[in-house]
């Protein structure tokens, strides 16, 4: 990694900044470590939005202003950052990511991002040979687009012509959604007579009744996961390095965890102990009986020991509910029925559990990160949020509910009531394949057409954050921020706009990725802004986000992140 260039000379600096011999210049009065002058710095500090200048002394903002200002901060051993006038800003955020598992998902057979059933083939072909299949048996991947399928139904005969010998099994990128082919039905005993499992669905032929190979929500994808061959302590580490360096090369020092078991605490923590962890971690660790990464009546015991893994970089204190599933599979709780079978989905907990658990939690001063995605699992979620207050009183937890595809026009004025968070994934705001080719047809175009409603929640005064959902989307907030603000395909691939009157400006997105989700972790007097005081957690961007066209916005690169005043990424 290259280090930034420096000098090591005393400066002089009235208007333009300029450079003079070390023996012409008095000593500074206060002498930084280092300082960042002839920029174009975004404070997301209201009373002082834009300024020229930051100094930096022990990891901590210690002045911001004019060049001429900054200059007092400058001597002999004090490195200058000349930005030549590019933009310098908070780092960013990130609400709602999933670090580790997706990590691990990216060292295995990822199949994020193909464009077609036939380059999957491809890259699960290219798996059969890898030492992980070897050594395991198995193929296992992630990242399959539900969009290429029919009502995103991946059948086992695709996989099945890779190969029938060896048992292949890919995770969806949605998250909840599984394809297998007919040997990984066969070992895990999935047959025509299988039921479905309690909140888990297992796709079936209409006709033969035969299992098509895919498999909906934890519930009916542990049947095969159950029988993989578990990923070991060093993958897990490998997992965390990987999301970590994607983190920042994206700008990202802050990121909420969103559920995590006991395996994901402790590999948080041992990068932590060795002096390798720089995020801010908040972990969600996972309430429920969903099973994504704790097992039904694990719960309690890895909660009770959490405080173990507590460190200053990380954060213990959170849960994740998953309220419902999602659209795709009908598995996502409505208050309206799907539209070609009559169903309204499911709440993963009835609403008196729900409202107990939240209940309980709010006292114990346990911040509540809620999965939400039709309109019945938002209100769900709302209402027990109203019961923990009415039972508890205020509190400072600063509950959140993230994805929020559909929310009823009347529940859209409860976040701000109930000061709770709305946890958008803007990058999902566009027509893309889910919405066009799953979601059309399940729910209408009403419904459709008022998907991810960010702007209706930012007008009725609710607080917007953002967060990736990685590895289901781009980590990418500079994309996110672009697809919030225009409602359209970041890429200029797919034609057409998701209701446009939900569309958002850049100061507000650039908040919902800084100070806002540094109130939302609990971090707003340390990160989330460049003010004296606070952390210097900063990233330097190539341009100036608002002197270029918004449709630019995504493919700006950020050239440098820092967290505590410590380079962790940068490119020329």
């Amino acid at each position: 990694m290259k280090k930034a260039s420096v000098v090591l000379i005393c400066l002089i600096i009235t208007g333009p900044l300029s450079i003079i011999g070390a023996a012409t210049v008095e000593p500074a009065r206060t002498n930084s470590d280092q300082v960042f002058v002839n920029g174009a710095v975004y404070t997301m500090n209201q009373d002082m939005p834009w300024a020229e200048a930051v100094a930096i002394t022990d990891g901590v903002v210690v002045a911001v202003g004019a060049n001429s200002e900054i200059s007092e901060y400058i001597g002999y051993m004090t490195r200058v950052n000349d930005l030549k006038g590019r933009m310098l800003m908070p780092a960013f955020h990130d609400a709602h990511a999933h670090p580790i598992w997706s990590g691990i998902d990216q060292l295995k057979c990822p199949v994020f991002g193909m464009p077609s059933i036939e380059a999957i083939q491809n890259e699960v072909a290219r798996c059969l040979n890898s030492t992980t299949t070897q050594s395991t048996g198995w193929v296992v991947g992630a990242g399959y687009n539900l969009g290429l399928f029919p009502a995103g139904n991946a059948n086992k005969s695709l996989l099945d012509a890779v190969s029938s010998e060896i048992p292949i099994y890919l995770d969806g990128e949605d998250g909840h959604s599984g394809w297998a082919n007919s040997k990984a039905l066969e070992l895990a005993g999935i047959t025509a007579d299988t039921p479905n499992p309690e909140l888990g669905i297992i796709e079936k032929d209409p006709v033969s009744g035969e299992p098509t190979g895919t498999l909906r929500e934890p519930a009916a994808i542990s049947l095969i996961k159950q029988i993989i061959p578990g990923d070991d302590l060093e993958l897990f580490d490998d997992g965390l390095l990987f999301a970590q360096n994607l983190a920042h090369s994206f700008g990202i020092t802050s990121i909420i965890a969103a559920s995590v078991g006991e395996h994901h605490l402790a590999a948080y923590k041992r990068l932590a102990d060795k002096g390798g962890l720089n995020l801010r971690m908040i972990t969600s660790i996972e309430y429920g009986n969903t099973g994504f990464t704790v097992g039904p009546g694990g719960f309690e015991e890895v909660f009770a020991k959490r405080q173990q893994h507590q460190h200053p970089r990380i954060d213990v204190d959170s849960i994740k509910i998953f309220i419902d599933g999602v659209l795709e599979g009908q598995t996502a709780a409505l208050l309206e029925p799907y539209l070609n079978t009559g169903s309204m989905g499911e709440l993963n907990l009835n609403p008196a559990e729900l409202n107990a658990a939240v209940t309980r939690f709010d006292k114990e001063g346990i911040q509540v990160h809620m999965h939400a995605i039709g309109d019945r699992g938002v209100r769900a979620g709302l209402d027990a949020f109203e019961m923990a207050l009415s039972v508890n009183g205020p509190t400072d937890n600063r509950h959140h509910i993230s994805h929020l595809q559909l929310i009823s026009k009347t529940d859209i004025p409860r976040f701000a009531e109930l000061g709770v968070i709305a946890n958008f994934q803007s990058v999902w705001a566009y027509p893309e394949l889910y919405i066009t080719e799953i979601n059309l047809p399940e729910v209408g175009p009403e419904r459709v057409n008022r998907m991810y409603p960010i702007g209706s929640i930012h007008e009725s005064g609710g607080m917007i954050v953002g967060g990736s959902d990685w590895a289901v989307s781009t980590m990418n907030p500079l994309v996110a921020i672009e697809t919030a603000i225009r409602r359209e395909d970041p890429e200029n691939v797919i034609t057409g706009v998701l209701n446009a009157a939900e569309r958002m400006d850049l100061d507000e997105m650039l908040r919902a990725y800084t100070i806002n989700a540094a109130y939302l972790m609990h971090q707003e007097t340390t990160t989330g802004s460049i003010q004296v005081g606070k952390a210097a957690d900063l990233i330097v961007l190539e341009q100036n986000l608002f002197d270029i066209p918004v449709d630019a916005i995504g493919d700006v690169r950020v050239l440098r992140t820092m967290i505590d005043g410590v380079t962790v990424y940068q490119i020329n």
